[in-house]
């Protein structure tokens, strides 16, 4: 993310992101991404709950910023969608996009939990995932 692609301003650039994943139906988040919002995602503070992280000893709480995943088409394929103007390849590129972000959300997502019975750590699966997409030029 250093690259500043998820915090540009530009309106093109804007209404090509969009949020995805049933974490962000579940808080409300649709639509272009809106840059404080998804900082604000990334520090683990979500609308309507509390923040979310690990809880350090001194009180503080401790993010853990999500993921980067890059799906690329081939360039030849980019070429042809954003020099040539298709727009049928940019939308075809966008429903693709979501095939392997499903399967991210129902199939790597998952996180650790105490289970209040024998106190031992146990994987929780079933997660809703918030992301952020952003259609990069080429």
């Amino acid at each position: 993310m250093s690259d500043g692609y998820c915090d540009k301003h530009d309106g093109a650039h804007r209404e090509a992101s969009a949020w995805a994943g049933k974490g962000a139906e579940a808080l409300g988040l649709s639509g272009p991404v809106d840059p404080e919002a998804f900082r604000r995602v990334l520090k683990g503070e979500v609308p309507g709950r509390r923040r979310l992280g690990r809880k350090e000893p001194d009180g503080t709480v401790k993010d853990r910023p999500g993921r980067d995943v890059t799906l690329s088409a081939p360039k030849s394929v980019t070429v042809m969608a954003i020099v040539g103007g298709d727009e049928r390849i940019v939308d075809a590129h966008d429903k693709a996009v979501s095939a392997p972000l499903g399967w991210i959300e129902t199939s790597a997502m998952g996180t650790r939990m105490r289970n209040p019975a024998t106190g031992t750590m146990v994987r929780a699966g079933d997660q809703k995932m918030v992301a952020a997409t952003f259609r990069h030029d080429i």
